[in-house]
């Protein structure tokens, strides 16, 4: 993975800050476990709201757990006072989820001063086993303050 370069030298503490406002990823259980310069961690619990009618991940949970990941990932290296929203995702799944906990992992593979690409991954951990479910790749533009 390449390394990349905040531009902000607080974005610990500015990622921090739009997490808390971030209804959606607190509603669902999520927990932020890493904050690196292009890189964000997310895990949650393996609740029942958030399976299918099969006791699978759903489908939904997955594309909106890589979306949160991947745009985290583009929020630690914008300026104090930026933002990135997202302009286009595309997620592929590659196995059902099932197991104990859930986690998200996102990256910036580019940051531009528009645009950011981004990928994200989603993993079931089943008895100690972690299983890809699914990879997104994901662009965000980078918002600039007026």
């Amino acid at each position: 993975m390449k390394k990349h370069t905040s531009r902000n030298p607080n974005f610990v503490s500015y990622v921090k800050s739009k997490i808390e406002k971030n209804y959606f990823s607190n509603h669902i259980g999520l927990t932020f476990d890493k904050i690196e310069e292009g890189y964000i961690e997310a895990s949650a619990p393996f609740e029942t709201f958030i399976q299918q009618q099969d006791g699978y991940v759903h489908g939904g949970f997955t594309s909106a757990l890589c979306d949160i990941v991947c745009g985290f990932a583009g929020y630690t290296l914008v300026e104090e006072q930026q933002r990135v929203m997202t302009v286009e995702i595309k997620v592929s799944y590659f196995n059902r989820g099932i197991g104990q906990k859930i986690i998200g992992k996102g990256s910036v593979v580019k940051a531009g001063k528009q645009f950011f690409f981004c990928e994200g991954e989603v993993y079931a951990i089943n008895n100690g086993e972690e299983i890809l479910m699914a990879k997104a790749t994901s662009t965000m533009a980078v918002i600039h303050k007026k």
